[in-house]
């Protein structure tokens, strides 16, 4: 077969529905592993950097093949490499199939060339469209700043040059402040906040007194949750009244305020615990209560093992602090949902994912034994709660 570029992107016949800029970028983009060794073997060194695992790599440089066929479809770009390879799906704005990377894997795990490893790389155009758990996901953005970066810094070349030139121009290079990603997504994002305020609404009305009993003030009157205000930038219950200590389960729509970066980015806003502290009220106890041999333990062991939310102090662990909201217990809200197709399974699980992370916040009964032990003396100090 000719190793033309221009050969490379006529293949296709004209009855082939697919989008034509998914294969021309497909095959242009091999066509430069293909025939710019240096190249390839960045790339390769780019991607193995950015592996969970990376591969056994050596100085053989592997086969790149494009529309790799077999009994379950077909395969974009394949790095064959003999005894393992990197399988590529490729998109520009569609979505994947249903189970379309399981066919993959299947394919790959039943092939004894590559016995040894694969990975599998998936390159859209959105962050939105990473989905089914690839090894690794890419945008055409990340490709695009890999090959700039090479061009400033390796060699100059004019089809590369081209290459990312067509990438910009099909929307696909840096976000520009007015993103592709932004535009498309703003009308369906419109529904975002007013779902997500009913959603917590309804959990609101879920008994959450159980939190109460075991570690508030007043067990015998205890406040109900009610939703945070939206301008708070964050979207909750408030478990417990007084905020000695505060407990806030629900979505961080503006992370910046709390000084605290997205989990992921593709993935968007996160769902989680805050642990706050009125400082306004109670700030004659703030040493006690944050310097307590039971809060160091609290910290120590959510730390060590906070399972699969991900532990963030914010108190100890930052170069400013902040003083309101101390601690953070995330996952993404993406991930949270994940499943759910009805309003009402949405409500369960936020009521099943609020209760599991302040479950996991009490396991070690450190909070409970703390507020036990300040709770009496800041009543008689001040006044009753």
């Amino acid at each position: 077969m000719s190793d033309s570029l221009f050969s490379a992107l006529r293949k296709y016949p004209k009855s082939q529905e697919l989008d034509p800029i998914e294969n021309f970028i497909t095959e242009g983009f091999a066509w430069l592993l293909r025939n710019k060794e240096l190249l390839a073997r960045e790339f390769i060194d780019y991607l193995n950097q950015k592996l969970p695992e990376p591969l056994p790599l050596t100085h053989i440089l592997p086969e790149w093949k494009t529309q790799h066929t077999f009994p379950g479809g077909q395969i974009d770009m394949v790095a064959d490499f003999g005894q393992f390879a990197l399988i590529f799906e490729h998109k520009i704005w569609s979505y994947l199939s249903p189970g379309q990377l399981d066919k993959y894997r299947e394919y790959a795990e039943t092939n004894l060339k590559w016995s040894q490893k694969y990975k599998l790389i998936l390159i859209t155009g959105l962050t939105r469209q990473h989905e089914q758990q690839p090894d690794l996901a890419l945008t055409w953005s990340d490709v695009y700043k890999f090959l700039k970066h090479w061009l400033e810094t390796k060699s100059e070349d004019s089809l590369v040059h081209d290459f990312i030139d067509m990438l910009a121009e099909e929307n696909l290079g840096p976000a520009a402040p007015v993103s592709y990603e932004s535009i498309v997504s703003y009308l369906p994002a419109q529904s975002l906040l007013p779902n997500l305020k009913n959603m917590t609404l309804r959990a609101a009305e879920a008994d959450w007194r159980w939190v109460s009993e075991k570690i508030g003030f007043n067990k015998d009157a205890p406040i109900p949750c009610v939703p945070v205000k939206i301008e708070d930038r964050r979207l909750g219950l408030d478990i417990l009244g007084g905020w000695f200590p505060g407990i806030i389960v629900g979505t961080i729509l503006d992370p910046d305020v709390f000084n605290v970066q997205p989990l992921s980015l593709h993935l968007g806003l996160d769902f989680g615990l805050i642990l706050g502290f009125n400082i306004q009220r109670w700030q004659q106890f703030e040493a006690d209560f944050f310097n307590s041999d039971e809060y160091t333990k609290l910290r120590s062991r959510l730390k060590e093992n906070s399972g699969t939310w991900d532990f963030h102090d914010h108190r100890f662990e930052v170069r400013s602090p902040n003083r309101w909201h101390h601690l953070h217990l995330r996952k993404p809200l993406a991930e949270v949902l994940r499943g759910t197709i009805t309003f009402d399974d949405q409500v369960e699980r936020f009521i099943s994912q609020g209760r599991e992370v302040i479950e996991l916040l009490l396991a070690g009964g450190e909070l409970e034994a703390l507020t036990k032990r300040l709770h009496p003396i800041a009543r008689n100090s001040i006044s009753p709660v």
